[in-house]
């Protein structure tokens, strides 16, 4: 009889200690030194960063930079170059997954944190993070047309299968919210409640230069979107240049690097760094160096270091397999030390893009803007060569002497002359050069004819988007996504096809 008296109370202390460690499951499989609950700061910060570093070498080089005629990419990208897609690697899903993933989702998140009634409930932190995603979402939007936006970003909330809004709608809303954004920031409390100085890796808190550039950017969407809907946008650019807007480079709002700690050098670096190591990762195109030349632009010995033979010479675009084989990468011009440089700061708008926005609305007296063009022009030239330390010397010499320095000629002209300093002062971020061709038709990009460069899937010209993912967000969102292609013109997802707000054609 003992010993069935023993086995019951073995039983009874096993199911005890089994109970005991379900209670304490989850305390034990908590490690205490991880957050369990991110606060809106540490998202916040996270959320800028990836505004300003997200996908670069896609967004910037293969697509941007190459359709643009700015840069050349690695060779096993040449099928962008050679106006063929996106070769057999789905770049547009990186593209994709990393904006939404990185910068969109932590934005959204901040949103959801500090909207009315929840946790860290704060309308200017809220304020803050709308402008981030609208950053994003607009980098996005410009690249494929209609996108994810009222649901993008939101799978933690079960949107897992966002509708692609219109582009048309996406900027309507954004111009919107960012006019709310600077109505917000104006009231008398937002200084002591924005993100403090630590937080924010931009501003360092400073209210006036928040509300700058939230005016900048909405007249940036709008002189994009001007020729597209004149009705509503010009209205838009006349408001946003009767408020105050980024004037100077120390109002640029820009991500600090570091030369000493490698997580946080300039990305860019790391491109230089393998020129170094003998891969030939980015060169300098021909187009670019051959119009820096041509106009004694003094930005050139900074943007671009001398070939093998100590001359400046960039690479043609686009050319065919046969015709880049005889061509030696190392005979290019690539981007200098110290233009890449670990602590150089990483841009995003800048003071001098704004003065061209200014000049181009005067010139055309959008809304009875008015104003003297060419010395908004030369303004602009000013900072942007002040932006890279070229010496004040060489600055006034270019202005006062070079003929592509002053305004001259018919109003098309004045036009591709502006154009064309925009094309040349969004670098390194050369999306924006190529976002300035789609909207200006400025500088031209003449159709490809010659044997020696590929036709690609557009005969020859120029393409005007990027398609869309095929791989993952074909098999996750395929409806949506196929419904966003029905509404581009011709029913087919195609990169020569315009995108909502690319109206102008002077070819």
């Amino acid at each position: 009889m003992i010993k069935p008296l023993i086995v019951i109370l073995i039983l009874a202390l096993v199911i005890s200690g089994l109970t005991n460690c379900t209670e304490r499951w989850e305390e034990m499989n908590n490690d205490p030194n991880r957050l369990t609950d991110l606060s809106d700061e540490y998202l916040f910060t996270s959320a800028v960063r990836g505004a300003f570093n997200d996908d670069r070498g896609d967004i910037q080089v293969n697509f941007g930079g190459q359709y643009a005629h700015v840069y050349i990419s690695n060779n096993w990208v040449r099928e962008i170059d050679k106006y063929n897609g996106f070769g057999t690697q789905d770049y547009p899903e990186m593209v994709f997954s990393g904006v939404y993933n990185s910068s969109i989702r932590n934005a959204v998140e901040v949103l959801k944190l500090t909207s009315e009634g929840e946790k860290y409930e704060n309308k200017w932190h809220n304020v803050q993070a709308q402008i981030i995603a609208i950053i994003s979402f607009s980098r996005l939007t410009d690249m494929f047309g209609d996108v994810p936006y009222s649901e993008g970003g939101m799978a933690k909330y079960g949107i897992e299968e966002p509708k692609y809004d219109k582009q048309e709608d996406i900027y309507s809303d954004m111009v919107e919210r960012l006019k709310n954004s600077m109505i917000a920031l104006n009231e008398p409390d937002a200084s002591t409640q924005i993100y403090a100085s630590f937080i924010d890796p931009i501003f360092k808190g400073d209210i006036d230069k928040w509300i700058r550039f939230a005016n900048s950017y909405s007249l940036h969407l709008a002189m994009r979107a001007r020729f597209a809907d004149p009705g509503k946008y010009e209205p838009i650019i006349a408001e946003s240049l009767s408020l105050p807007l980024i004037e100077s480079n120390d109002e640029n709002p820009i991500l600090e690097t570091s030369e000493s700690k490698s997580d946080l050098y300039n990305p860019w670096y790391w491109t230089w760094k393998s020129s170094q190591e003998g891969v030939y990762n980015l060169v300098w195109s021909e187009k670019f160096i051959d119009l820096l030349k041509e106009t004694n632009d003094p930005r050139l010995s900074f943007f671009a270091t001398k070939n093998p033979d100590g001359a400046y010479k960039g690479m043609p675009n686009g050319l065919t397999d046969e015709a880049f084989s005889a061509w030696n990468k190392k005979n290019a011009s690539i981007p200098t030390g110290d233009f890449f440089a670990k602590d150089q700061p990483i841009f995003l708008i800048t003071a001098a893009q704004i003065w061209l926005y200014r000049a181009e609305a005067a010139l055309f007296n959008i809304s009875g803007a008015g104003g003297d063009a060419n010395a908004m022009y030369q303004t602009a030239i000013g900072l942007a060569m002040e932006q890279w330390n070229i010496d004040a010397d060489s600055i006034d010499t270019y202005l006062a002497e070079e003929e592509e320095a002053t305004l001259y000629g018919d109003r098309e002209n004045m036009f591709r002359q502006i154009s064309t300093q925009m094309w040349i002062a969004c670098i390194p971020n050369a999306f924006e050069s190529w976002c300035t061709i789609r909207r200006t038709g400025y500088p031209v990009i003449p159709q490809r004819t010659s044997p020696e460069v590929s036709q690609g899937i557009t005969n020859g010209y120029m393409p005007s988007r990027v398609s869309y993912p095929v791989t993952k967000e074909r098999t996750i969102n395929g409806d949506h996504l196929d419904e966003a292609i029905s509404r581009i013109p011709g029913g087919q997802d195609r990169i020569d096809a315009k995108v909502w707000w690319d109206t102008r054609d002077i070819q």
